[in-house]
């Protein structure tokens, strides 16, 4: 099941960000643009580039959802 997981989804696995999921598709979404975004510039993400995104988690999850992205981000 790993290898057909996109590394953002395997980040937030692996850094346990999902709770209800309401938000989650958005979320990863958002997350896969902002670091191909990135890419193309050639630059690492930075923490205005995470202050930037505005998705709305309930659960309160940003913590983790930023750190998937730095580890999304390693792996991309």
């Amino acid at each position: 099941m790993d290898a057909e997981l996109h590394p953002v989804q395997r980040a937030w696995l692996d850094n346990d960000v999902a709770q209800c999921g309401y938000c989650q598709p958005g979320q990863i979404m958002t997350a896969v643009a902002l670091l191909r975004r990135v890419a193309a510039e050639d630059r690492e993400v930075t923490e205005a580039d995470l202050d930037d995104i505005r998705n709305i988690c309930r659960c309160g999850t940003y913590p983790r959802i930023r750190a998937a992205i730095r580890d999304a981000a390693r792996d991309m």
